[in-house]
């Protein structure tokens, strides 16, 4: 009886030991005009992905607050670009998707 007892207290704390694992995300915001990313902009995503090697992330890229939307998607895929050498050079996979109902000029990157 008090292996059971034992067992299902060790179980109970296991479990909300790992419940804390809620999503994460990291929101970047872009001066419509801008393609490259700030140093800022840089450090975070280093950040966030050093913070995260071995999960799943997604990168989801808006395009920019531009008048002529063909303009607007090659912001955006510079955007990915920028993000993706970043998530390419220390070896972390990184689904990319452009979100064209997102927020304008915004970048989100979410772990899973």
């Amino acid at each position: 009886m008090k292996r059971i007892i034992c067992l299902c207290s060790c179980l109970f704390l296991w479990g909300c030991a790992s419940a804390g694992n809620a999503p994460q995300e990291l929101t970047l915001f872009f001066s419509p005009e801008q393609v490259s990313l700030t140093a800022e902009q840089n450090r975070k995503i280093a950040t966030f992905l050093n913070n995260n090697p071995y999960h799943q992330l997604t990168a989801s890229v808006a395009p920019a607050a531009l008048d002529d939307p063909f303009k607007a998607l090659v912001q955006g895929q510079k955007r990915i670009q920028a993000v993706n050498q970043i998530s390419n050079d220390r070896e972390i996979p990184l689904l990319l998707k452009y979100t064209p109902k997102q927020t304008a000029d915004t970048l989100i990157l979410k772990r899973q």
